[in-house]
């Protein structure tokens, strides 16, 4: 069944109150409506208020489903064809203040056209009381066009330039022009939803984002909230959860006992459950306005302390500027450690001797990219660097250490009371000893000659 009138106006034609009725249609609302996305779902609610306190809400009625006559309608009979035609049972109506899911363009261009047709027929205004259903197809035609009216009356000059590419559609009937309304702003309700919750999430609502401040965080936690409840959605368990937890972040003890006190009773299901969280966010607002006016909500530091604290934290930045400065020398060590072995490995490279000289080959040859030179009378026959048989000296090349350890030299050392080499063998230790100037008689001298 259609909906019917509840609004305090009787809605009929040339009723004492008609002219009454049409001005509390057209009766601007507090706030132009100028296209607003965040406004969208305020604008409706305030639309579907006023046509339901005024009466207007059958008019917004279309037939959604036809229904075929049952078994007991026998349509050969002209009395209950007749009968049919205004049976109930016949449709299943719409109405696109309730519901506008079902609603489409040509169901509403329907309900037009009938209750248009219906007028045109009439040559003369009819009487309510001889022909009421002449007479309500009338007062719904000048119902449409209020609306239009209102329409026009609470939309901005910008409103009516978006609204103005489907003139020719709603033919300024005011309810095709608010079916149209709804369908450019399809999505808005999804839309704000979806904004509400991103900015309700657990890291949006940090306390320490703002500073503390607790009027500042209700403020920003109203502005979504009160989205949600215009796009007829509730705040979820999480909203309320993420709310009073970060609540519980206030630097207050008395604050954060009052909030954890608040938290218990509603997760006990007690009278904080039943309250919408814009209240419980006012009541956040109270009890941080009383705090603040007893002082009691910064509480006084203790200067020592701060003194103290200053001191820690300058001593922790020296330790950590110290560390630094320990870890970059650590690494430089290591660097040059490293490029020091491996210079002296370089240094050291024992280098490979080619194979010894055959008789045919020449005395000077390059082995491993490196001249060698061939002398038959260094070691019996030998490669070395530096010279051929013909340039042959001898003594010359020896190293220093076979120099050290002539007989001469050891007796220079043992005069000067200077340390035998590291390397030299224990006969040679003995020989030096600095207990006597001289070597031992008793040792062959052949034994000093073996050092040679």
């Amino acid at each position: 069944m259609p909906p019917y009138n509840t609004s305090s106006f009787s809605n009929i034609l040339d009723a004492s109150d008609r002219a009454a009725q049409r001005k509390a249609v057209v009766t601007p609302f507090k706030d132009d409506f100028d296209g607003s996305i965040d406004n969208v779902m305020q604008h409706i609610a305030d639309f579907n208020h006023r046509c339901h306190e005024t009466g207007m809400i059958e008019e917004f009625t279309f037939i959604d489903v036809e229904h075929p006559p049952p078994d007991d309608v026998d349509m050969d009979d002209q009395k209950q064809r007749l009968a049919w035609l205004s049976d109930a049972r016949r449709y299943t109506y719409g109405n696109l203040l309730i519901d506008s899911s079902t609603a489409t363009l040509e169901k509403l261009q329907q309900a037009r056209e009938i209750n248009k047709s219906i007028v045109l027929q009439q040559t003369s205004r009819p009487n309510p009381t001889k022909m009421p259903v002449a007479a309500k197809n009338l007062v719904s035609f000048q119902n449409r066009s209020w609306i239009y009216v209102l329409l026009q009356t609470v939309w901005t000059a910008a409103m009516k330039v978006i609204m103005s590419k489907y003139q020719e559609v709603h033919d300024n009937d005011g309810v095709i022009l608010w079916f149209c309304f709804l369908r450019h702003f399809a999505g808005t309700a999804k839309e704000n939803i979806s904004q509400a919750c991103a900015l309700l999430t657990e890291n949006k609502l940090r306390l320490s984002n703002f500073n503390n401040n607790i009027l500042a965080f209700t403020n920003f936690v109203r502005n979504p909230i009160r989205r949600l409840l215009k796009a007829n959605e509730k705040p979820t368990y999480q909203h309320f959860y993420d709310v009073f937890h970060s609540a519980m972040e206030a630097p207050n003890e008395e604050f954060r006992s009052f909030v954890i006190a608040l938290y218990s009773d509603y997760r006990k299901d007690g009278p904080t459950s039943k309250l919408p969280l814009l209240d419980i966010l006012d009541q956040f607002d109270v009890e941080y306005t009383r705090l603040q006016n007893l002082g009691r909500w910064a509480k006084k530091e203790n200067t020592q302390m701060l003194a103290l604290l200053s001191s820690f934290q300058a001593l922790q930045s020296q330790f950590a500027s110290l560390q630094s400065n320990y870890t970059a020398l650590q690494a430089q060590t290591q660097n040059l450690a490293k490029n020091s072995n491996n210079n002296n490995n370089n240094n050291h490279q024992k280098l490979n001797k080619p194979p010894p000289k055959k008789p045919t080959d020449p005395e000077t040859i390059e082995f491993e990219g490196y001249l060698w030179k061939w002398c038959e009378k260094c070691f019996n026959g030998s490669w070395n660097r530096t010279h051929i048989t013909a340039e042959h000296q001898p003594g010359k090349g020896k190293s220093k250490n076979r120099q050290r350890k002539s007989p001469e030299n050891q007796s220079a050392m043992i005069a000067t009371n200077e340390t035998p080499p590291s390397n030299a063998t224990p006969q040679a230790n003995i020989a030096l000893s600095p207990s006597t100037s001289e070597a031992p008689s008793n040792i062959p001298s052949s034994v000093f000659l073996d050092f040679m």
